[in-house]
């Protein structure tokens, strides 16, 4: 059993990775589509050889779930395609802060999905959320990439939290990694078309890339996340991941030469504190 700071350097170690994700959107030169297909595919790959090969244990799973696993697989494609889109039509500070909103939808399908008491704060962080995400927009200066970055980010949020009250009947029942290979196998099949019906050309270079997204940046990432889950309470972890804004929107200024304004930082500060609220009261 891994020490308690060893839990917590794995699960800021996990956050930064995921914030650092972002950047991607930038940095790579193509549809996003083709970004999940292929962090997908190497996420599976990297997640495979991690469980069989170095864990020697089986990926095999009840027949039962392999059909729900698929359709969270097509849920988790649309939630990245979603994000790296939101990234790519707006910034990266945009993209991580509307998508950190998802505690928010926690707080309302969650109630729906397991038949528990509505808390009728959860209108209160939604209407706290909205203002926050009306900071970080350039309101005298808006441009259509910018709502359309909004627009996206939301969907974004809407699916992860979507896919996190999923998984969470899911690993009732299988190990964590076995629903992220089954998922990222899934998200891999359904885009796999878009290979033939929108063909590009990748450089090497682009190919590194795409794999250490892959297989850094999501399997490595979602291994520490869940290494850090046995020490640290998952209210612990919720909480950590509200920081990611702040990591990718602090890296996308030095890395990406990204404006952070005022407005940006106060929004992204209510937003995050809605989060954390929200993820209390889940608790």
């Amino acid at each position: 059993m891994p020490s308690y700071k060893q839990s917590l350097f794995s699960l800021h170690s996990a956050v930064l990775l995921f914030a650092l994700s972002g950047l991607f959107a930038k940095w790579l030169n193509m549809p996003a589509s083709h970004i999940v297909l292929g962090r997908a595919f190497f996420a599976a790959i990297a997640i495979a050889i991690f469980v069989i090969v170095i864990k020697k244990q089986s990926l095999k799973i009840e027949k039962s779930l392999l059909l729900p696993l698929s359709l969270t697989g097509i849920v988790l494609a649309f939630h990245w395609g979603s994000f790296f889109y939101a990234i790519q039509v707006s910034s990266v500070a945009i993209g991580l802060i509307t998508f950190a909103s998802f505690p928010v939808f926690v707080s309302f399908l969650e109630p729906l999905m397991f038949k528990e008491k509505f808390h009728y704060q959860a209108l209160i962080q939604a209407l706290l959320t909205i203002i926050g995400i009306l900071f970080i927009l350039p309101l005298g200066n808006l441009t259509s990439g910018d709502i359309d970055g909004v627009t996206w980010g939301m969907l974004s949020a809407f699916t992860f939290a979507l896919l996190t009250l999923l998984n969470r009947k899911f690993v009732a029942k299988t190990s964590a990694k076995k629903v992220a290979f089954y998922q990222n196998s899934s998200a891999t099949l359904c885009l796999f078309p878009i290979i033939f019906l929108y063909p590009i050309t990748i450089s090497s270079q682009q190919l590194s890339v795409i794999i250490i997204l892959g297989v850094v940046f999501t399997a490595l990432a979602h291994t520490l996340f869940n290494h850090s889950l046995k020490t640290v309470k998952a209210h612990t972890a919720s909480i950590a991941i509200s920081l990611e804004p702040i990591y990718g929107s602090v890296a996308a200024y030095f890395l990406l030469g990204e404006h952070i304004t005022l407005m940006m930082v106060i929004g992204g500060m209510i937003v995050i504190f809605t989060n954390i609220w929200a993820t209390r009261s889940n608790h």
